[in-house]
């Protein structure tokens, strides 16, 4: 009787240690497909301004123009997609794109994806 008791209080003390462990990889494997989510939407804006940005101007209207995309918006609770420019390098027009969700280190430290796109100058634009 004493071994069987033994053995049931070493198997509560193991799954005692054990559950928070399991809580915690449950937690890193739900933030790591965030995002990863996160990562293939700047990826995918950064792609969408190459394609569609022929001109300073049309650069900027795109920029004005971002919106997280619906698929990332349902697994990013409260995301929010911001972008700034960063001026010309021999690269090209350099272009940083921010995300930040609802998750306890993301809105201090939102994901950051810089991309260098090839706008063409404007004319007349001093170098």
């Amino acid at each position: 009787m004493l071994e069987v008791i033994a053995a049931a209080a070493v198997s509560v003390m193991a799954l005692a240690a054990i559950t928070p462990l399991f809580v915690r990889q449950v937690r890193l494997v739900s933030e790591t497909r965030r995002e990863r989510v996160a990562l293939e939407e700047l990826a995918n804006q950064a792609e969408q301004l190459a394609a569609r940005a022929t001109s300073a101007a049309g650069l900027d209207r795109q920029l004005a123009a971002l919106a997280v995309s619906p698929a990332a918006r349902e697994v990013l609770p409260g995301a929010e997609l911001h972008a700034t420019r960063g001026g010309r390098s021999p690269l090209g027009e350099r272009v940083v794109l921010t995300l930040a969700w609802d998750s306890p280190a993301r809105r201090a430290q939102p994901l950051a994806f810089a991309t260098w796109l090839a706008v063409p100058e404007e004319k007349g634009a001093a170098r």
